[in-house]
């Protein structure tokens, strides 16, 4: 199974603050807090630390120029797999 975390931030730093954050475990999006102290993450970083793998990195063409950001901005998207009983490694 495949669980994706999708973070929003305002650069392409992985030590960058968190602006956006969604989660998706089991195929279900979790509602997380509103409140950004609250959030699991407030960098890639701690969630890479946390055992996320990034698979997309900011697409950098959104991003023309430094005072201005276009479509999403610095989105990075990671994921954890996990294995259920029964298969294999």
């Amino acid at each position: 199974m495949q669980d994706l975390l999708y973070l929003q931030t305002n650069s392409t730093a992985l030590d960058a603050g968190v602006l956006g954050i969604r989660l998706v475990v089991d195929g279900q999006i979790v509602n997380l807090p509103e409140d950004p102290a609250e959030w699991p993450y407030q960098s890639v970083l701690e969630a890479i630390r946390d055992g996320w793998q990034v698979v997309q990195f900011p697409n950098l063409a959104l991003l023309m120029d430094e005072s201005k950001t276009y479509g999403l901005g610095c989105e990075f998207i990671l994921e954890r797999l996990k294995t259920t009983e029964g298969e294999g490694p």
